[in-house]
């Protein structure tokens, strides 16, 4: 009987740390601030920020400073028009100026009362896959 009570304890010991493992993992996904990847995900964080409810968010032109004109990495200003459709169906256009390809954008939505509003910076570091999916799936939750 001995042997029997110490392995059902052992068992819910070690049940009781990997839901506590997960718990936590869940609470630091939680409290983390979302990845930056693309254009797409600075928008959309803008818009989170200011409680802004949206269904669409969509990207026309592209268009360089045609005096300053660079190439590659370091292409800039560019300014690209963005389309965002709201949960009430209305559809805002704006655009999103960038000193350089991906630095120091802002966001202007001028439908929303949003003129020049700072985006935030890509991430630089890249996740591991699993990570990655974790993400998108902690983040499907909230939207």
């Amino acid at each position: 009987m001995t042997d029997r009570s110490f392995i059902v304890r052992s068992t819910l010991i070690i049940a009781a740390c990997a839901l506590m493992c997960i718990i936590v993992i869940g609470a630091l996904l939680a409290v983390l601030p979302p990845p930056i990847r693309s254009y797409d995900d600075q928008v959309a964080y803008a818009l989170r920020t200011q409680r802004i409810a949206y269904r669409q968010i969509h990207f026309g032109e592209m268009y360089p400073d045609r005096v300053n004109r660079q190439y590659g990495e370091y292409v800039g200003p560019i300014t690209i028009a963005v389309y965002v459709t709201l949960n009430d169906g209305r559809e805002v256009a704006g655009w999103i100026e960038c000193r350089r390809m991906a630095e120091q954008c802002t966001l202007s939505l001028l439908d929303l009362n949003m003129r020049r509003a700072p985006l935030p910076e890509f991430s630089r570091q890249r996740a591991w896959p699993w990570m990655e999916w974790l993400e998108r799936m902690v983040a499907g939750l909230w939207n």
